[in-house]
């Protein structure tokens, strides 16, 4: 199922041989990789990898459940912010022909921050939104992709290259742990020709107090007849089997 195989293609078992979290891994002396990571603000991890015989490479980046491709630039150089999932930012990158970068950094408002994520592959595709406070949509507290800033704290990041082969794509909404903003969040999937008649796969992701959860996230789709419909998923975040439209 393509559920476990985001987890299983992004984190494969080390080997025998420890290496050091820490340390680069080098392929040769004339190619090195390298990974490096810092902890930002609003609990985001800054990656910054270089790969200089790689360029133009598809890699695959995993941390706390979420996996997605992206693409190095033609120097093989890749940087992006990440949202923490725990105090222990843990990520691995994965090279196509499977050599691994691991590497950890400390991130101490991890824990001060509420975050749902949804991912899928390939052309299954999901939209987050986020509505803060009772806001309607194309409100200020409408949160997603598109509108990806709320004036109340909340944030929406996008992570993955739709672009690629074999496409892996995130949203992750963040919002304040606390409860100045409560937040009710929904999961959108448009009926196109691309979606309509089969099933959707895909996952959500939530991290709260340190602890993340992962669900496996199934979405029966209309026939064609209904493309330009859009189905709705209100307050996710269990096994979910979906399989009428709102």
């Amino acid at each position: 199922m393509p559920a476990p195989e985001l987890a299983d293609l992004a984190d494969p078992q080390p080997s025998s041989d420890p290496q050091p979290a820490a340390s680069p891994v080098l392929a040769d002396s004339d190619c090195p990789l390298d990974m490096a990571l810092s902890a930002g603000p609003q609990a985001m991890i800054s990656v910054a990898i270089s790969a200089p015989c790689r360029g133009g490479q598809r890699v695959v980046l995993r941390h706390g459940g979420l996996a997605v491709a992206e693409e190095l630039t033609a120097e093989g150089t890749l940087s992006l912010d990440f949202p923490a999932l725990s105090d222990r930012g843990e990520v691995s990158v994965l090279f196509a022909d499977a050599e691994v970068l691991r590497d950890n950094v400390t991130v101490p408002d991890a824990a001060a921050v509420h975050r749902f994520a949804v991912q899928w592959m390939a052309d299954d595709s999901f939209q987050l939104h986020a509505f803060e406070n009772g806001a309607d949509y194309g409100e200020p507290g409408n949160v997603s992709a598109e509108a990806p800033v709320s004036p109340d704290g909340g944030f929406m990041v996008a992570l993955g290259n739709p672009t690629l082969d074999l496409p892996m794509m995130a949203q992750v909404y963040t919002w304040p742990a606390d409860t100045s903003v409560s937040a009710e969040v929904v999961i959108e999937a448009a009926v196109t020709e691309m979606t309509c008649g089969r099933e959707l796969l895909g996952e959500t992701v939530e991290a709260r107090g340190g602890a993340v959860q992962v669900t496996d996230l199934t979405l029966a789709m209309p026939d064609c007849d209904a493309v330009g419909d859009i189905l709705v998923l209100k307050n996710p975040g269990q096994d979910v089997t979906l399989a009428a439209a709102n």
